[in-house]
């Protein structure tokens, strides 16, 4: 074959593959006209992409303008943030009137201390036992020997009374600490008399020995806590 035959051929192939192509896209045109679903489904998918792409903005002069630079967020340290959203004021974090904490080892040694008291029943011995605790626990000692104290007889009731005279004359416990150890077991000294019908002789002796004798006021906020309020009063006056 010459080169015009090779010519020719190849301007059959490539008018060939031209017609082909119109053809296939007008079956595809034709397809999409005579199905609307199709025809939308397809140009859902092309707005879709065009959507997708992102746009060139064009200056009056056509020129394009730089894309607008987004301010960066100023992220602070994970430890910044955890340390402002734990700032409490001292208020919110302990109420004035919140119990204090205590450790298992200040526990223990009230304890001890106590089994010590009753065991040994020497008064000097004793003499440590509030100087060895801080202010805020003392009153935990005085409420542990109260109610062992009513669980037990009079000699021991007479034992705390004589204690907490010498602790009060030395100056080792207040009436402030005092009335808040007695408080708890005063709130239940009703219930005790059930099973124990001198509690309330045994809790007058060690109010006498703390000196609430000469303190009416205060004698009669902690008495108020029972049902027949008198008859403690009476005890210890």
């Amino acid at each position: 074959m010459g080169p015009s035959g090779v010519f020719a051929a190849g301007k059959k192939d490539s008018k060939r593959e031209t017609l082909s192509r119109t053809d296939s896209s007008s079956s595809i045109f034709h397809m999409l006209s005579q199905t609307p679903e199709l025809a939308a489904e397809a140009s859902t998918k092309l707005n879709r992409s065009s959507r997708l792409k992102p746009g060139v903005d064009f200056g009056h002069a056509g020129v394009p303008e730089p894309a607008v630079q987004r301010r960066k967020l100023q992220l602070l340290p994970r430890s910044v943030l955890a340390a402002e959203e734990n700032a409490t004021t001292l208020s919110e974090e302990e109420p004035e009137n919140a119990p204090t904490t205590i450790s298992k080892a200040t526990v223990k040694k009230i304890d001890e201390d106590v089994k010590e008291f009753f065991a040994v029943r020497n008064l000097q011995e004793a003499d440590d036992y509030f100087l060895n605790l801080s202010d805020k626990h003392r009153f935990r000692l005085v409420d542990k020997l109260v109610a062992s104290a009513l669980e037990s007889k009079e000699t021991d009731a007479r034992l705390v009374g004589d204690f907490f005279a010498q602790a009060m004359s030395n100056g080792q416990c207040t009436l402030e600490v005092f009335e808040k150890g007695f408080m708890p077991m005063v709130e239940c000294l009703d219930d005790i008399a059930i099973d124990a019908p001198k509690a309330f002789d045994y809790m007058a002796i060690m109010l006498r020995g703390a000196g609430f004798r000469n303190e009416p006021e205060r004698l009669r906020r902690i008495a108020s806590k029972l049902e027949d309020s008198d008859k403690l009063v009476s005890l210890v006056a």
